[in-house]
């Protein structure tokens, strides 16, 4: 029985485990809302579970692949797919970049293994497809997809850590007292129509942002114009 598990591993095991990452990409996908909510603790667990696996997943089968010996030329052009799927992959679901705040700070490391993973699909398709002209664009263009697709993922991180999102406040001196949109706000405010509204809440998301990252931006007239 064990032989036999052994031996399925062995044939089959970059298929499960892209099977397996594709699984973990659409929990994350039908999931994400729940971090927005209390409750479902047991499809939290799943999510966070799942939000662990979902990188290391993909990053083990991109290491198999690069060890992985084949005979035939389909199976070169296969795995060359697989490779560029498997980036597809690590830039995650559009709804869900990271599953907490705390996941943003560390940008950093996800930049460095999106710099170590961009190259070992390279050298994958490299391996795979070198000297042969059978898909060679359509594998070319699904990997210029996954670099983008995961390029953008590291920026989402990057633009959502405090420090980014303190240094773009903008920090208004006195002049902002005679701002035009705050005079209204304090006559109109309890008569505003959609467009001042809208027009207010343009106005006041810098300070939204700054209570945000525990950073108070807001002036005396713009705390009166609030209240």
């Amino acid at each position: 029985m064990a032989g036999g598990l052994a031996q399925l591993w062995k044939e089959w095991q970059i298929q499960i485990l892209i099977i397996l990452s594709f699984t973990l990409q659409v929990i994350l996908h039908l999931l994400s809302w729940i971090r927005r909510h209390k409750g479902y603790k047991v499809l939290r667990i799943i999510l966070w579970l799942s939000y662990l696996s979902a990188d290391s997943t993909a990053i083990y089968t991109l290491g198999q692949l690069s060890m992985t010996t084949s005979s035939s030329s389909r199976e070169h052009l296969l795995n060359a797919f697989w490779a560029t799927f498997l980036l597809l992959h690590l830039g995650g679901p559009d709804n869900i970049t990271a599953y907490s705040l705390e996941d943003n700070q560390l940008w950093l490391r996800h930049l460095l293994t999106f710099t170590v993973q961009v190259l070992g699909v390279a050298y994958v398709l490299y391996r795979y497809i070198a000297g042969s002209r059978t898909l060679v664009e359509a594998i070319i263009l699904m990997f210029a997809v996954g670099v983008v697709k995961y390029g953008k993922r590291v920026w989402a991180f990057m633009c959502a850590n405090m420090d980014s999102i303190r240094s773009s406040l903008d920090f208004l001196d006195d002049s902002s007292a005679h701002n035009p949109y705050l005079e209204q706000a304090r006559k109109e405010r309890m008569n505003r129509d959609l467009k001042q509204a809208l027009l207010g809440a343009h106005y006041m998301f810098d300070f939204c942002k700054s209570l945000f990252v525990d950073a108070l931006s807001m002036s005396e007239p713009q705390r009166s114009a609030v209240e």
